[in-house]
């Protein structure tokens, strides 16, 4: 019984190890690995952020503009997006789990899954299960992200799921540290453009 079980055992450690390694992610580009992984510990041990910006966001055949308000609070986040005449302006807040939209048209509905159900409800869409993390510069959870790091530790490229998002510019901050200023996330169909105007930060003890 010994010598079946054991290389049945080590079959199935390989297989688990296999697909651990599928989930890691994959670091290319001129890359200073130390310099990242600084950046990425100072920017997971955030408590809560704030961004304010514009958005242009083409689905398919249709296609909105609008100022965001995004805080984020460890998992929660909090987002309003007011467009032109308050057409397709909407408030959604929640975890990745589960959100809760509100939008000028008094419309409510809850989604697990924000980038379909956005997109039939309100004509546009957004990954914002993951975009709380791209928009740092991090990769979000689960898939296998591939990410082009420059020499100062910044992505430059990410790609997550069916998702490709490229940070175009990046902006100083008072302590030399530097956070996204203008990103383009696209997929099949959609391309999302996010211009960032001011950054609020609380860091971790």
């Amino acid at each position: 019984m010994k010598s079946v079980l054991l290389p049945v055992l080590l079959l199935f450690s390989l297989l688990f190890l296999a697909g651990c390694e599928t989930l890691a992610p994959r670091i290319e580009g001129p890359a200073n690995l130390d310099a990242w992984e600084e950046r990425r510990a100072w920017l997971e041990g955030l408590e809560s952020w704030q961004l304010e910006g514009r958005v242009a966001i083409k689905a398919y055949d249709d296609g909105w503009t609008a100022s965001v308000d995004w805080m984020q609070v460890g998992d929660h986040l909090d987002v309003n997006f007011s467009g032109p005449l308050g057409v397709g302006s909407a408030r959604i807040a929640g975890t990745p789990a589960a959100l809760e939209v509100h939008t000028t048209e008094g419309e409510h509905f809850m989604t697990t899954d924000p980038e379909t159900d956005l997109y039939w409800q309100l004509g546009w869409t957004a990954p914002l299960d993951r975009m709380g993390y791209w928009v740092l510069g991090l990769p979000g959870p689960g898939g296998s992200p591939v990410l082009d790091v420059d020499a100062a530790g910044r992505l430059v490229q990410l790609r997550q799921g069916a998702w490709i998002v490229d940070y175009v510019d990046y902006r100083l901050l008072d302590d030399g540290r530097a956070l996204p200023r203008k990103i383009e996330m696209w997929r099949d169909g959609v391309r999302i453009r996010l211009v960032i105007s001011d950054w609020q930060l609380q860091e971790g003890n």
